[in-house]
């Protein structure tokens, strides 16, 4: 059950990081900074999340893994969900 809050989470924070771009295309406006900030806040806690899962070096590599996974699909799939037809 804590697994899937931390990737809920990851999943949260880093569509909120993303939104807050302005080269995003899932909002007209991108949103403030202090959005940003609650997203960084919640990669802290999916850490946190990390932790009580895992032990040692796994919390590093399963927390980087998907900071480093969710960066890349989350705007991949943003794309291909949001493509405007020409």
């Amino acid at each position: 059950m804590l697994s899937v809050f931390f990737v809920a989470l990851l999943s949260l924070a880093i569509t909120l990081i993303y939104c807050t771009n302005k080269h995003q295309r899932l909002l007209k406006r991108s949103l403030s900074t202090s959005v940003r900030f609650a997203g960084y806040i919640l990669l802290a806690i999916a850490f946190i999340f990390a932790i009580q899962i895992f032990t040692g070096a796994a919390v590093v590599f399963s927390w980087l893994i998907g900071v480093m996974v969710l960066t890349a699909l989350i705007p991949f799939t943003i794309l291909i969900l949001f493509r405007k037809s020409q």
